[in-house]
């Protein structure tokens, strides 16, 4: 049962708040197909809500025998994508739901904090896009830190920004990774359900299927 005395909640950004994950999926299942690289495209799975300090690509490139090195792989990978997002508008990846949620949850005078593993230039492309920056109180990044998720050091640093009581906190994740690190930080943590990779959730207290069930767990 999520304790309905919250006074600030804090939302990850990919697949959260905007529907980013599958965006770079199908990006990387372009270059994968247009290169000919022979790759299970669900192994790429493995990076969402991943840092860059950790390194899931032994998982991914495991048994598979390829005419470049990881290095360039991810490099031409990387490259590839970068072209791509350079034209992206956010906006209209955004969930439909996420700015009228956020508002909402500033006129109740709950306090909000974006916390991602991204970085800070790309968080805030993302929330720029729809005028969304204006209502955060915080905005972090996990490369402002020794030690990324799944470890609860951007949660703990949320927490005591605000100098909250755990209790009267809410994490919003979806990925494995992000789940762990809102309960290794001993906060309750509400997942939104994924349909499509098939993320392991279970740790989480809660489901929603979209951010208007979290306004159900305030109400």
């Amino acid at each position: 049962m999520i304790n309905k005395h919250i006074k600030a909640v804090f939302f990850d950004l990919d697949g959260v708040l905007v529907n980013s994950e599958v965006m770079h999926q199908n990006m990387t299942e372009d270059w994968l197909r247009e290169e000919r690289v022979p790759i299970p495209p669900e192994r790429f799975y493995l990076l969402i809500g991943s840092h860059k300090s950790l390194n899931p690509w032994a998982q991914i490139l495991d048994g598979l025998s390829l005419n470049m090195s990881a290095e360039e792989l991810k490099e031409r990978l990387h490259a590839y994508k970068a072209k791509r997002l350079a034209k992206v508008n956010y906006q209209e990846h955004l969930f439909p739901e996420t700015k009228a949620v956020l508002t909402k949850l500033k006129e109740m005078g709950i306090k909000l904090a974006c916390a991602s593993s991204s970085n800070m230039s790309y968080i805030k492309e993302v929330l720029n896009s729809d005028d969304l920056v204006q209502l955060f109180d915080l905005i972090v990044t996990c490369d402002d830190f020794e030690r990324s998720k799944p470890a609860p050091d951007i949660y703990l640093y949320c927490l005591n920004h605000f100098g909250f009581e755990k209790e009267e906190c809410l994490i919003v994740e979806d990925s494995e990774i992000g789940i762990q690190a809102g309960k290794s930080a001993g906060m309750k943590v509400i997942a939104r359900k994924d349909h499509i990779f098939h993320l392991n959730q279970q740790k989480a207290d809660a489901f929603i299927e979209d951010l208007n069930g979290l306004l159900d767990h305030l109400a």
